[in-house]
């Protein structure tokens, strides 16, 4: 590694230890304000956590691992020359993880009455779970990002993209939660106001996938990269497999 590259390096891993810190006290400030919103109490947290302990779980089998193993062999590609490689790694993770993100998303919101009723026997989580469910896709294409800025060495992206997430979750908790109550008057708000909670979740989500689209975009055209031949389809068997082994270790 260059001298040039090792300072960029460290500069990322610096940037990264100062963004887990200012993610950390948004979500304490999130948090405190809801646990302290009148109408919301204990009656809220309980939707709140018990929708997000659902998407969680479709959230850790989708993507778990998959910065890291991305990672790993875009870098192992990238330590002998080969680019072309890499660029392929990347986008057959892309597209696979596009459909595992997808179906993850599909069984959360077409399943979100069975599991609120069945599950979780809280009714009022419904419309938490289906409010949370374009996020398992947008966060499993955002593992697969921030595992290519990874194997190039480049860690600004991965924390960039984390303080943009908490921060307009932030926000959009406090905002969107007090025009629920600024709208609806008087009426039993809880249900709503948790779903609200967790609509920023989704938009967070969003938000911080275009920015990483962006940055990529900013290098080539992510359209262009998802071209694949006949030759293409045969090395997208063998890419998947190899992001998956990475996975399982």
């Amino acid at each position: 590694m260059s001298k040039e590259k090792k300072q960029s390096f460290m500069q990322g891993i610096i940037t990264l230890m100062f963004s887990q810190v200012l993610i950390k006290i948004l979500g304490l400030f999130y948090k405190l304000y809801l646990t302290n919103k009148n109408g919301f109490g204990d009656a809220g947290n309980a939707i709140y956590n018990s929708g997000f302990q659902i998407y969680a779980l479709l959230l850790t089998i989708s993507s778990i691992g998959v910065p890291n193993a991305v990672a790993k062999l875009i870098s192992e590609k990238l330590s002998v020359g080969d680019n072309r490689g890499a660029q392929k790694i990347f986008k057959v993770a892309f597209a696979f993880f596009s459909v595992v993100g997808f179906t993850g998303s599909a069984l959360l919101f077409c399943g979100s009455d069975f599991i609120a009723n069945v599950w979780l026997q809280i009714p009022e989580a419904k419309l938490t779970l289906i409010i949370l469910a374009p996020s398992i896709f947008f966060v499993s294409l955002i593992s697969v990002l921030r595992g290519y800025f990874n194997g190039h060495e480049n860690m600004k992206p991965m924390a960039q993209s984390q303080t943009i997430e908490q921060f307009t979750k932030t926000i959009c908790t406090v905002a969107i939660v007090e025009l629920i109550c600024f709208f609806m008057g008087n009426k039993d708000t809880t249900a709503v106001m948790a779903a609200g909670a967790n609509l920023a979740t989704s938009i967070a989500t969003f938000i911080g996938f275009i920015y990483l689209i962006y940055l990529y975009n900013k290098k080539d055209s992510i359209i262009t990269k998802m071209n694949l031949g006949e030759k293409g389809d045969f090395e997208s068997k063998s890419a998947i497999k190899n992001v998956i082994i990475q996975i399982d270790d």
